[in-house]
């Protein structure tokens, strides 16, 4: 059954998806040393956001129950892009270049530097069985 894209439900799949894809591990600069809280968010809609942490490049926890500041990188889109990159239509860090994901918090350096690891990781959100309808 499709879990809401962002719902706690789907963060905990999504969290299981890309602590198991090889891929994102490896496409880290410096794994042992990537600890970073971050969040994810829908543009124009509060409500959905979630929040998630990072210890050796492993997600250690994933939430909709908000963190307090400061982040290392938030990042902001429409669903319709994050569905983008999670089908493999275009490559997340095309979408961040393009303007179409958004940096709301943090440094885009991140982002590049562990380019391969970003591209998989939102590139796992499509193992997730997801109710893009939100």
């Amino acid at each position: 059954m499709a879990m809401k894209f962002l719902s706690d439900e789907w963060c905990a799949a999504a969290m299981e998806a890309i602590n198991n894809n090889d891929a994102v591990y490896k496409g880290f600069k410096d794994p042992k040393n990537f600890d970073h809280r971050m969040y994810f968010g829908v543009l124009e809609r509060d409500d959905l956001m979630s929040y998630f942490t990072f210890r050796e490049a492993k997600l250690t926890e994933w939430t909709t129950k908000p963190y307090d500041p400061p982040f290392d990188f938030g990042l902001k889109a429409k669903v319709e892009h994050y569905r983008e990159a999670a089908e493999g239509r275009t490559e997340g860090g095309k979408l961040l270049m393009g303007g179409k994901l958004k940096i709301t918090d943090g440094n885009i350096q991140l982002a590049i530097q562990n380019a391969g690891a970003f591209n998989n990781f939102l590139l796992s959100f499509g193992q997730v069985d997801t109710d893009w309808d939100v």
